[in-house]
C-alpha cells in the first residue's frame, strides 16, 4: 500500500484567492478591453493568472455569510474598475461612429465582439484597432499591475465606503471620451464638410444633375481616402488613453473607500 500524501491547504490563503478570482473575474466581465475581445480561455487564463498573482491571506472569514458578503463587495469593485477603466476606450468608437454617419456607412451595420453590438465599418475599424494597440503597446502590463496594486490598496476583506466623487468620475470620463472621439474625426469631418459644400453648390448651378446620387460614392470614396488623416492622430489618442486610464484606476479605488 501506498502512502498518502497529505496537501496541506491554509485556510486563510483559500478564502484569499477566492475572493481575489471574484474581484478579477468581475473586472474581466465588465471591462471592454478584456470582456471581449480575447477569446473564453483567454479571459479563464488572465483571470486566474491575475488571481494567484494578487491573492492575499484573508484571516476571520470563515462564516458562510461573511464570506458571500466579502465576495459581492469584491464583485462590487472589479465591476467598477472593469467599467469606468475601459470607458475610455469608447472614443475611438465614438470617432468611428461620427465618420460612418456623415460617410454614409452608417447603413452598413457588421457585429463588433468588442463592444458587443451592431456598429458601422469605421466604428468598428477604429475599435478593435485601438484596443489591439493598446494590449500591444503596454497597456495590458498597466491592466495587470492596477489590479494587484488594488489589493493592497483596498484589501480583499476591505469594506466600501463610495465617495460622491465617484459620479464625478464618471461624467467626466464620458466628457472626455466625447470630445476625444470628435478632435479624431475632426480632419475628416472639416473634408467631408467642404465635400457638402461643393454637392450643394452643384445642386444649386446644375439642378438637372442628379446630385443625390453622385453624393454618396462621393462621399465613400473621398472618406476612404482621407481616413489616414485620422490615423495620424492615434498616437496622441493612445498616450491619452493610457493616462486617462491610470488616473481612472486611482480615482476608482479612492472613490470607493481607499
Amino acid at each position: 500500500m501506498g502512502a498518502i500524501v497529505e496537501v496541506p491547504i491554509d485556510a486563510a490563503w483559500g478564502v484569499g484567492f477566492v475572493l481575489a478570482l471574484v474581484r478579477i473575474a468581475a473586472f474581466t466581465v465588465t471591462s471592454p478591453i478584456i470582456g471581449r475581445s480575447i477569446p473564453a480561455t483567454g479571459r479563464m487564463a488572465f483571470t486566474v493568472g491575475v488571481a494567484v498573482a494578487a491573492v492575499r491571506p484573508v484571516h476571520g472569514v470563515i462564516e458562510i455569510g461573511d464570506l458571500i458578503t466579502a465576495a459581492v463587495i469584491n464583485a462590487a469593485i472589479g465591476g467598477a474598475l472593469g467599467m469606468l477603466t475601459g470607458m475610455i476606450i469608447y472614443l475611438f468608437m465614438v470617432a468611428g461612429g461620427i465618420l460612418d454617419l456623415i460617410s454614409g456607412l452608417f447603413v452598413s451595420q457588421v457585429f463588433d465582439p468588442i463592444s458587443g453590438v451592431q456598429g458601422g465599418v469605421y466604428a468598428r475599424l477604429f475599435n478593435i484597432t485601438a484596443t489591439t494597440l493598446f494590449l500591444v503597446a503596454g497597456g495590458l502590463t498597466l491592466l495587470v499591475s492596477g489590479l494587484v496594486g488594488s489589493v493592497r490598496v483596498l484589501p480583499l476583506d476591505a469594506s466600501l465606503s463610495p465617495d460622491p466623487a465617484l459620479g464625478g468620475l464618471a461624467i467626466d470620463l464620458v466628457s472626455t471620451l466625447v470630445r476625444a472621439g470628435v478632435e479624431l474625426a475632426l480632419p475628416i469631418m472639416g473634408v467631408m464638410l467642404m465635400l457638402e459644400l461643393a454637392l450643394g453648390l452643384a445642386a444649386r448651378f446644375a439642378p438637372q444633375a442628379n446630385v443625390f446620387m453622385l453624393g454618396l460614392p462621393a462621399k465613400l470614396l473621398t472618406s476612404i481616402t482621407v481616413v489616414g488623416a485620422a490615423w495620424t492622430l492615434f498616437p496622441d489618442m493612445m498616450a491619452l488613453t493610457e493616462q486617462t486610464f491610470a488616473r481612472t484606476f486611482e480615482g476608482v479605488l479612492r472613490g470607493l473607500g481607499a
